[in-house]
């Protein structure tokens, strides 16, 4: 049999061929681009709503709002500006129902506003006359400013909250509930009495069941852990308590409701005060009752040194430490566990020097700001609040003066593995990626799609998972917006 030989080119390109066809073959995903559209002066912000059965809704929004949905093929079936004739304030929260939706808006007088509930069809076209849910007498722009929505995981309930003020003090705050029919399941106003900037810093929840919860963190001189949860049931009624961390939160804690086990879950990164310094030594995971405040259990584990030299590269010298790790998301497990997501953050600037005109020697200092979103980090703790594994993720992503709006990542949960979607160069030519972490803690990196292929910058954090094994992501380029669909 004669022999082959191939030239280095050959073999360069066949080996690029190998790995094209066995990255395809690992990823093993179809991505779908709808046209791009301008957007307007007037629109400058958007939202993926989600899917229902008239397809992809998405918002427009800024001085005026318009509804996008776009169907399977991702081709705009239906464009609509929302303008009731009844509405003068901006949209405020759109409620998908397997057909249609119910959008939230207010009208406006000069002492008072009305919220207004307005079901609307497949096309948004209104379908009868607005239900109107609640009259709020405060100010006007106060209202359109202030007033929130929290739906519940299986959106068959919202929570409405509006805080009313005086001078710098929080006086009351007025919490609705409504299920999917519209139906009013409590509309009550709670005295608070507390300093206005303990709102800022507030937690909001409501569960599959209606009730809904408030955290609000005062200001301690012992610089403690302390969140006072105002509860209101389903039935109405007011239940108070408070709930403490033995230990101080580096950063913000995450907090969530377990629906299938009925709990509230308190998890975040926690400084030991061994050191003196600003770190975190370690994760904690705690249940409460999310009626009474009881911990039913709790446990801090301290990062290991195993773990921090995986994370490093380096050996540890003493306790295990992080700097720049914040929690993004703790995904909740039916039995009782949970996975707890951090991802390194850094934010910096820098001074560039910029020649005032023909005057040589002098300057004037541009400030940049520097956003980098680096590492992932992966705890699976079980229903004991115990450690079951740990899995680290590499990346690195820098950009500048953007927010860092195109960095971070999206999850997509497939319930028996995890995506983790980013971009690994923040730039039109950058590639996206994505990491498969596995239920025993496993991590592989696959490449998602080539960006300049199909001419988008996604926005990976600003995606969502519109069905099991979907996920829509928007491109947004010199004013163009996009929608890409990856299907598993």
């Amino acid at each position: 049999m004669p022999r082959v030989y191939f030239s280095f080119g050959q073999m360069k390109t066949l080996l690029c061929f190998l790995l094209t066809a066995y990255t395809l073959l690992l990823s093993a995903q179809t991505v779908d681009v709808s046209n791009g559209v301008r957007l307007p002066v007037k629109i400058s912000k958007f939202r993926i709503i989600g899917k229902n059965n008239d397809g992809l809704v998405v918002r427009l929004y800024g001085s005026e709002d318009v509804i996008d949905v776009f169907d399977e093929s991702l081709k705009l079936v239906t464009t609509r500006n929302i303008d009731f004739k009844s509405e003068s304030g901006l949209l405020q929260y759109i409620m998908l129902n397997k057909t249609g939706a119910v959008i939230f808006y207010l009208a406006q007088d000069k002492k008072y506003s009305v919220l207004l509930a307005q079901p609307v069809n497949s096309k948004f076209i209104e379908l009868g006359k607005p239900i109107a849910v609640d009259t709020i007498y405060d100010r006007r722009d106060l209202v359109a400013a202030n007033i929130r929505f929290k739906p519940s995981v299986d959106q068959n309930h919202l929570m409405v909250y509006y805080p009313f003020f005086e001078g710098s003090t929080l006086k009351s705050i007025r919490f609705m509930c409504v299920d999917r029919s519209l139906r009013l399941l409590y509309n009550k106003t709670v005295t608070i009495n507390r300093d206005e900037k303990e709102l800022e810093e507030s937690k909001t929840l409501i569960d599959n069941f209606g009730n809904s919860y408030m955290l609000l963190k005062p200001e301690t001189k012992t610089g403690e852990m302390v969140y006072d949860v105002y509860c209101i049931a389903q039935n109405g009624s007011l239940l108070t308590y408070s709930i403490t961390a033995d230990r101080s939160p580096f950063g913000e804690p995450w907090f969530d409701i377990d629906n299938k086990n009925n709990n509230l879950v308190m998890c975040s990164l926690y400084n030991s005060g061994q050191s003196g310094e600003d770190v975190a030594n370690g994760f904690s995971y705690t249940v409460f009752d999310p009626l009474s405040g009881k911990v039913l259990r709790s446990a801090y584990t301290p990062f290991s040194e195993e773990f921090i030299k995986e994370l490093t590269n380096r050996e540890p010298a003493g306790p295990g430490k992080l700097y720049t790790f914040t929690i993004r998301k703790v995904i909740l497990r039916n039995d009782g566990g949970a996975l707890i997501l951090a991802e390194s953050y850094i934010k910096d600037s820098r001074e560039t020097p910029v020649g005032v005109g023909f005057q040589p020697g002098f300057y004037n200092y541009h400030t940049s700001n520097i956003y980098q979103f680096n590492d992932i980090i992966a705890f699976s703790v079980d229903s004991a609040a115990q450690l079951g594994w740990y899995s680290v993720m590499r990346k690195k992503q820098a950009s500048e003066d953007d927010n860092g709006l195109y960095s971070s990542f999206l999850t997509v949960n497939q319930k028996d593995k995890l995506r983790l979607i980013y971009m690994d160069d923040i730039a039109t030519t950058g590639i996206i990626n994505e990491y498969v972490l596995s239920s025993d803690g496993k991590n592989e990196r696959r490449v998602l799609i080539n960006q300049e292929d199909k001419d988008v910058m996604l926005l990976p954090k600003l995606g969502k998972q519109t069905a099991p094994d979907e996920v829509v992501l928007p491109s947004y380029i010199n004013g163009v917006l996009k929608m890409a669909k990856i299907t598993y």
